[in-house]
């Protein structure tokens, strides 16, 4: 009786199936590094926004020694101090102020954003039971 010999074509080889693990893996690392460095890019353009604040925004709070301490250290007025000094609540209001033409409302927005971020609460307004910011009665 005589052997048959296998095919050629039934099965891809082990080099090949190895290579073709391979390829997918340099695949998925290269889209990987490509989406986390359009990510930096916008994020260092202050194309971003992140929990309602411009990325810009953020990384002039990182840059600043007085606000970061503060920030970290838990010292809410001290925090709303200096982000007063360094611009911050105007930086955001300008960054807001083309979608939100009405001045109270686009206070109110800000300073939640800032109480949400930092639980600092504005001289002008409480918190409701549903963790809102609403102006003071007078």
């Amino acid at each position: 009786m005589k052997k048959s010999q296998p095919s050629r074509y039934t099965t891809p080889t082990r080099q090949a199936a190895t290579r073709s693990r391979q390829n997918i893996t340099a695949f998925a690392y290269l889209a990987g590094v490509f989406v986390v460095g359009v990510v930096v890019i916008l994020f260092l353009q202050g194309r971003l926004v992140i929990g309602g604040v411009p990325s810009g925004i953020i990384l002039q709070f990182l840059q600043d020694d007085l606000a970061r301490s503060a920030y970290f250290g838990g010292n809410k007025v001290a925090l709303h101090d200096r982000l007063d000094e360094m611009g911050i609540e105007e930086a955001m209001k300008d960054y807001y102020r083309p979608q939100i033409s009405d001045e109270g409302v686009l206070d109110q927005h800000i300073h939640q954003i800032l109480y949400d971020r930092t639980g600092y609460i504005g001289e002008a307004y409480q918190v409701n039971g549903q963790g809102v910011l609403v102006l003071k009665d007078d």
